[in-house]
This record gives structure tokens, C-alpha cells and sequence, in this order.
């Protein structure tokens, strides 16, 4: 009599630059690149605003700076240990962009494989998850004033990030090709969102909350969207009524 198989684990993903097919060099010079950087005085700018041209630009293709995004958003709590709140704000911001540079265009450039940027939206959710959150978990200010640089980008990442917004565009002509491509998206947008609502931060609790109400209607999902936000109005418990309010505009797709 044949013995039953034991059912196989799940492997954990290996999110090493080596993994990714990315050069560990080229990784640890782009985490210099973004997060090696001196921070301006009080109303002073940020380096990328003021080029002078005497460093050479960082040269990454779109394929290396999509591979670079996917180690640095699965490994963000570690790497980006060694630097502060206020020079993490900078490279991230640098990252959800595009008024400063490409980067958040490489994972829609054509030259770019759809499994490549899937790769890098599975990997998402754990910026939030290891970095963002544990840095601003004892944030408690009012919904809109998340404090400093990394305050900034939690709150209006998805309200300057063109990278999902650019990639739904090419869903609008509608053919086989691009309709599998668009679900794919929307299933990896919803994915993302919806793990960064189970985030024991507030503040990307309201940065999940503040991306469903931008996008939620491009989801596809209205049903499961308004479920998964009344179970997290629920999950409140009658405590954080600002939160709540939130969540319930978020549903109407009514967020700053």
C-alpha cells in the first residue's frame, strides 16, 4: 500500500540580488545612489532637485531599475537600516516619482517583462510591512500630516506613483493580450493594497485606504473592496472614529 505524500511547503521567495539576476554591485550602488545622501537644512531641497551635473547619473536600464525596486522593496527593513527616517523619505520619494526621474517607469517600459513587474509587486507589499510601518508605527497624527520626509511618501504615495496608473492605460485597447495583462495588474494592485491594510501601522493603514480610494474603482473588485473595508472598520472596534471615516470615504472612492 502506497504511503499518502506529504503535501510539499511553500518555499519562501529568494528576493537576493543574485536571485533576481541583478549584479550585488550594481544593487549596493543604487542603495547609495538613493539613500547615501546628506539632509538638507530646514526648507532646503532634496538632492535630486539640484543636479549640478558634477556626479554622474546612476545608469541603470528600465529591466535593472524594475530588478533593483523588487530586492529593495523585499529586503527595505534590513537595507535600509543603516539610514535615517528622513534619508529613507528622500530615496523613496525618489522611487514613487517620476518628477524627479524614470524610475517608476521601468517596470511599464515595453523592454520590461510582465513577470519581471510582477515580481516587483509581490515583493511591495514588504516595504510597507518591514520598513515604512515599523518606522511610523507611533505616528499618530491627523490623517493628511504624517510627520517628515518618510511621512510624505506613506501618505501620498499612490497619489504620485505613476506606475500602476500608466500600466491600466494600456488595458484601454482592449484586445486579448492587453485584457490578461490589465487583470494581471489590477489583481497585484488589490493584492498589495489589501496586505497593507493588515500593516499594524496606522499610518499605512491610511496610506492602503487613501490607494483604494484612487484606484479601487479600476480594480474590477467592488464587492470585495467594500467587504475587506467594513471588516476593517470592524476590526476597529469602535476606537480611531477619524480612521473610520476614512475607510468609509475610501469605499466612495472619496480621499484626498
Amino acid at each position: 500500500m502506497k504511503s499518502a505524500r506529504k503535501p510539499k511547503r511553500a518555499t519562501a521567495p529568494d528576493w537576493t540580488p543574485q536571485a533576481i539576476g541583478l549584479a550585488e554591485d550594481k544593487y549596493q550602488a543604487a542603495l547609495r545612489y538613493l539613500f547615501d545622501r546628506p539632509v538638507p537644512a530646514r526648507r532646503g531641497q532634496e538632492w535630486y532637485w539640484n543636479w549640478d551635473g558634477a556626479e554622474a547619473p546612476f545608469d541603470a536600464t528600465p529591466l535593472e531599475w524594475t530588478r533593483i525596486q523588487t530586492v529593495l522593496f523585499a529586503n527595505a527593513g534590513r537595507d535600509l537600516a543603516p539610514y535615517s527616517d528622513e534619508q529613507v523619505g528622500m530615496g523613496l520619494h525618489h522611487v514613487m516619482s517620476n518628477d524627479a526621474g524614470d524610475i517608476p517607469l521601468a517596470a511599464i517600459d515595453p523592454s520590461v517583462p510582465l513577470a519581471e513587474a510582477m515580481r516587483m509587486m509581490q515583493a511591495f507589499p514588504r516595504l510597507w510591512q518591514d520598513c515604512i510601518g515599523p518606522r511610523l508605527a507611533h505616528a499618530r497624527t491627523a490623517i493628511g500630516h504624517e510627520p517628515g520626509r518618510l511621512g510624505f511618501v506613506c501618505y501620498m504615495w499612490f497619489d504620485v506613483w505613476p506606475t500602476f496608473y500608466l500600466a491600466r492605460q494600456r488595458f484601454d485597447n482592449l484586445s486579448a493580450v492587453s485584457a490578461r495583462e490589465g487583470k494581471v495588474w489590477r489583481d497585484a494592485m488589490w493584492h498589495a493594497l489589501s496586505a497593507m491594510l493588515d500593516v499594524p501601522c496606522r499610518a499605512v493603514q491610511i496610506a492602503a485606504l487613501h490607494g483604494l480610494g484612487h484606484e479601487g474603482e479600476h480594480l474590477q473588485r467592488e464587492r470585495e473592496i467594500h467587504a475587506r473595508i467594513d471588516g476593517f472598520i470592524q476590526s476597529l472596534r469602535g476606537q480611531g472614529q477619524e480612521l473610520a471615516d476614512y475607510a468609509r470615504a475610501a469605499q466612495c472612492g472619496q480621499v484626498l
